[in-house]
């Protein structure tokens, strides 16, 4: 599995299947962020500033837990994992109690026995340290291996408690939202033949920075999450339509419009269409911003999806000859698109309206002069040579 990060670089990051559960995507959870200490290494930052980068507890202006509040609009708040003191009589040199949720643990491995060993001796020193399973200190749990343990950037295990990176991609704010983003059983987002390709949210590529890009999720991540269920629209049945304005996910708690629309698909596969607004939570967003995008998601617990439109002002995509999606309008300022939907046929507006009544003259009461007794040579006039007048010029507005 490969995912791409600036500049082009290609490193692996992965979703795995371990001890699954279904873990909600609402409340405070808590993490516990996990430094590392090898035979031949360590990993490179220090614990406070592993917990700054992932709850921002000393500056840190973008990091998992304000990433996430801001994209779920304050539903999904991530906290610090509890203090706890180690139980433990004889803890190794540069071991830690858990504190501002992160913990320091030695394991008497090298970094060449790759990351699947070294992250069970990490769980299971967790255990002897504290007297508890890994997973009963924290809802959460990041650990962070010693540099050159791993060939890939970072893997999470989905519907599942653990996320493992390599060394300083624990800091990088969109590797921490993806990984966890798995843990809340989120698939990738692809696009085309990438994989990882839908750069417009978390579960697409993942990027080497601290602090950017500043962005959420595509519509099938934001539907499958369940933060804007109140602002949603189902279409399944020919002749529902939605003709009505998209606002961006960044205005959710302070508009009214709609953020996500859903047309059950005809076959596997379901249909999800919002506004990419390039604002608030979702500022940095690397692909199709301002655009209207549609993406395809299957219907397994924890689909992947794919971004199949990206849609300007008057952008249009069907849907075979089930539905069609068609941008009349974007109003970047406000954050809004406005779209017409259609499961079947569009209906059509009438542009002009029927006159009050005849626009000719009212017939004479009684002819004016009897009929002559047979017809008069004169043929009849032509058909009136007036023509109606064409339909109104004005168009609508944008």
């Amino acid at each position: 599995v490969e995912c791409g990060v600036p500049p082009k670089k290609k490193l692996s990051l992965q979703a795995r299947k371990h001890n699954q559960r279904k873990l909600t995507t609402l409340g405070s959870p808590s993490v516990l962020v996990v430094k590392v200490i090898a035979n031949n290494g360590a990993t490179t930052s220090t614990e406070a500033t592993l917990s700054n980068s992932v709850f921002g507890n000393n500056g840190d202006p973008v990091n998992l837990s304000s990433q996430y509040s801001a994209c779920s609009s304050n539903q999904l708040n991530f906290g610090e994992a509890p203090d706890a003191t180690m139980t433990t009589q004889s803890p190794e040199t540069g071991e830690t109690n858990i504190s501002n949720g992160a913990v320091t643990v030695s394991v008497d491995l090298s970094t060449g026995v790759g990351d699947g060993t070294m992250v069970n001796a990490v769980l299971s020193k967790l255990q002897t340290n504290f007297g508890v399973n890994a997973n009963n200190l924290a809802d959460y749990v990041m650990v962070c291996l010693p540099p050159n343990t791993m060939s890939g950037i970072a893997y999470a295990y989905l519907n599942s408690y653990l996320s493992v990176y390599s060394d300083s991609w624990c800091q990088y704010v969109s590797a921490q939202m993806h990984e966890i983003g798995h843990n809340l059983g989120l698939g990738h987002s692809g696009e085309g033949s990438l994989e990882y390709g839908d750069q417009s949210g978390m579960m697409g590529y993942s990027y080497g920075y601290s602090d950017a890009p500043v962005m959420c999720f595509n519509p099938a991540k934001n539907w499958q999450l369940g933060w804007y269920a109140d602002k949603t629209v189902t279409l399944s049945i020919s002749g529902e339509n939605f003709i009505d304005v998209l606002g961006g996910i960044a205005d959710y708690s302070t508009s009214s419009n709609k953020v996500i629309v859903k047309i059950i698909g005809s076959g596997t596969v379901d249909y999800y269409i919002g506004f990419n607004a390039r604002r608030g939570a979702n500022i940095g967003t690397q692909e199709a911003w301002d655009m209207v995008t549609v993406v395809t998601a299957g219907r397994t617990s924890t689909p992947k999806s794919t971004l199949v439109a990206k849609l300007g002002a008057g952008g249009n995509y069907n849907i075979g000859s089930q539905a069609s999606v068609t941008v009349e309008s974007i109003d970047s300022g406000s954050g809004t698109a406005s779209v017409k939907i259609c499961v079947g046929p569009c209906p059509t507006t009438n542009t002009q309206s029927p006159t009050v009544s005849p626009a000719t003259a009212q017939p004479t009461n009684a002819p004016t002069a009897p009929p002559t007794a047979t017809p008069t040579t004169a043929q009849p006039s032509n058909t009136p040579t007036a023509k109606p007048t064409n339909t109104p010029t004005d168009q609508p507005t944008n």
